[in-house]
């Protein structure tokens, strides 16, 4: 759990524990929509499972290749920047599920890379094929293996990747402070 959650106020509904999960869930999940759709979340309740997972996944991509700092480096131009400038690219499209939330298939991409330079994918090739063995590139372009995904596994993705996401912020967070008084304490 990202956060534990005050549960106190249910216990005048003598639920059960497998209830007390479901209201523990729906807790969760107002908390991720809160923090995805900060202005709208009331208001929005047409939000699938799926499009909250992509949001959630493309964000804990970001920071799965980003170093204590918050800093990535562009898979394709190698350019540093903050991991919230970059974009979640996928070598397999998204709408192959299999590989939809595989971390092997995704890295972290510029805009100039990803939107202007039209995916730039010959140079992701290459760099795919130098992460990976060729055969597994080759592997995962030839694949058809349909695989389909229910909302239990959605909201198990989203948890366990939520808490991974808070968890690096707060680390972030604590190292751009300590380098923050590093600079005040130096004299100039």
């Amino acid at each position: 759990m990202a956060k534990d959650i005050d549960l106190s106020k249910y216990t005048s509904l003598r639920t059960t524990k497998k209830k007390l999960e479901e209201l523990e869930n729906k807790e969760t999940r107002k908390e991720i929509l809160r923090y995805y759709w900060p202005k709208t979340w009331k208001k929005i309740n047409k939000i699938t499972w799926k499009v909250l997972a992509d949001r959630v996944f493309s964000e804990y991509v970001r920071l799965y290749y980003a170093d204590e700092k918050g800093y990535v480096r562009c898979i394709t131009s190698w350019v540093k920047m903050p991991w919230y400038k970059a974009q979640n690219w996928h070598f397999i499209s998204r709408a192959v599920n299999k590989y939809r939330f595989d971390i092997n298939n995704c890295y972290p991409q510029s805009y100039r890379d990803n939107c202007i330079l039209g995916w730039n994918y010959k140079i992701y090739t290459i760099k795919m094929i130098e992460l990976h063995w060729k055969e597994k590139v080759l592997a995962m372009l030839n694949d058809n293996e349909k695989k389909e995904y229910r909302q239990e596994r959605y909201e198990k993705n989203i948890l366990e990747r939520y808490t991974f996401i808070t968890d690096k912020k707060e680390q972030i967070w604590e190292m751009s402070k300590e380098s923050d008084t590093d600079l005040e304490s130096m004299e100039f």
